[in-house]
């Protein structure tokens, strides 16, 4: 049995070669494939990310249609909504509405949900990406709080699918530019620490953008002579990228990592820090420089909904090619359709979120002298003092408000007295014949008057 991969360009993609050395099944890399294509008979499973385009949809409904071979599709990357809705050249639905396959690999839980939405419940399993597994395994270099402050500004290998968002694109990134121009350091603050940090911005634009804002001649982005993205994400403290699974690579590298995004558009991956506009470049740039643990946390719990990465994704891609192997080798023995489980894979969480280390009271409350407590025993007794006042309480409150009760009462009759000998001094005022100095105003106040 053999795995037939459905992309001409496997051997040299990371979506592929980051697992298919090491895979279950021997892979052969098919490099055409049209909707005529004979699936051999030692297929026990095709595998392919290839899911846009009229052959790649034609071939993987006819496989499904008329064979018992099972069909995997990966995910390659984020769910993008301009890529899903306003793609101009893809046709409608063709992002996995619905999905031509049996099962897809998606990247995290996140993932799932919105491609479940779309009508494929029981297709979708939280697999992962099993070329950033490397990542996860290591300890990422800590960034630097001080000394100036290096910042990435990427883009996804495809910013925009038209002119008019082209132009968006180069629209955000200029003001960017002029932005760093403008300010060549980080004044002191209580975001950036007590001295001025100077700014170094390294520049990493894909699709001829680098000609587009002045930033040198375009740089082809197979060129081997650059360093690997990985490599310059460590070297940064913070990251701006365009909405990119770039995004959780850097993420997952533990740099502050903020979406650049002036479309508008609605976001699948949510960000701690999310640039819409020119005027947000200050302030985002100053908490990137020195960013605030709870953005931080919340920067972590999304990467971790969005890209299963606790533990390494390619033998939970294994587990998932074995299963559908052997689904298909049942349903070709019984001669009858090929059945999954809703969910093959297991989930260690059991659905809920994990609570990442960086959930630290500590931390995220700095401010606050009660989160720096860490004597038990002092705790006990405060907490057990608390205790006992607070059961006091309802006693004491009753008490006040029988006082204040007793209070109004008094009040009460003290007005009614205070007319009362208004109405005297009035009555001995008119039988005399005195005129009040003031007259008396219609409704006014009698403890006024």
């Amino acid at each position: 049995m053999r795995a037939y991969i459905l992309c001409r360009f496997a051997d040299s993609s990371g979506i592929y070669t980051s697992w298919m050395d090491e895979s279950p099944l021997p892979c052969t890399v098919v490099d055409e494939f049209l909707p005529d294509w004979v699936v051999p008979n030692d297929a026990g499973i095709l595998i392919t990310h290839m899911h846009y385009r009229w052959e790649e949809l034609a071939a993987l409904r006819k496989v499904r249609e008329q064979s018992q071979i099972p069909i995997l599709i990966l995910a390659d990357g984020i769910l993008e909504y301009r890529n899903t809705w306003e793609h101009p050249d893809l046709v409608n639905g063709s992002i996995f509405q619905p999905l031509f396959g049996h099962k897809l690999a998606c990247l995290g839980r996140g993932q799932a949900r919105i491609v479940e939405s779309w009508g494929n419940v029981g297709c979708c399993e939280v697999v992962g990406l099993p070329r950033l597994d490397g990542i996860g395994n290591q300890l990422a270099p800590s960034v630097n709080e001080s000394g100036p402050f290096r910042i990435l500004v990427t883009t996804a290998n495809t910013p925009a699918f038209d002119d008019q968002q082209r132009a968006t694109v180069i629209r955000s990134l200029n003001a960017l530019k002029q932005w760093f121009e403008q300010q060549s350091e980080l004044a002191p603050g209580a975001s950036v620490g007590k001295f001025s940090r100077p700014i170094e911005v390294v520049w990493r634009l894909s699709d001829g953008l680098d000609l587009e804002l002045g930033l040198g001649e375009a740089v082809d982005p197979e060129n081997e002579s650059r360093p690997p993205i990985g490599e310059v994400i460590e070297g940064v403290d913070a990251v701006i990228t365009t909405p990119s699974t770039m995004y959780l690579e850097s993420a997952l590298r533990q740099r502050p990592t903020a979406i650049l995004d002036f479309h508008n558009s609605p976001a699948y991956v949510t960000a701690a820090w999310t640039i819409s506009c020119s005027d947000q470049f200050g302030q985002i740039i100053s908490e990137l420089a020195s960013p605030p643990a709870h953005k931080m946390q919340f920067q972590q719990m999304v990467l971790q909904d969005q890209l299963e990465c606790s533990t390494p994704a390619t033998p939970r891609l294994f587990q998932l090619i074995n299963s559908m192997v052997a689904a298909g080798e049942l349903a070709r023995a019984n001669r009858q359709p090929i059945e999954f489980s809703q969910r093959i894979l297991s989930d260690s969480d059991h659905g809920f979120t994990a609570v990442p280390a960086e959930f630290d009271s500590e931390s995220l409350y700095p401010g606050d002298p009660a989160m720096k407590i860490h004597d038990v025993g002092r705790l006990k007794v405060e907490l057990a003092a608390a205790i006992k006042r607070l059961e006091q309480m309802p006693c004491e409150l009753a008490e006040k408000d029988r006082h204040i009760s007793k209070l109004n009462r008094m009040l009460d009759r003290s007005r009614d007295r205070v007319e009362e000998m208004h109405n005297r001094v009035v009555a001995i005022r008119k039988r005399f014949g005195v005129k009040p100095a003031k007259p008396r105003v219609e409704g006014r106040n009698v403890v006024d008057d």
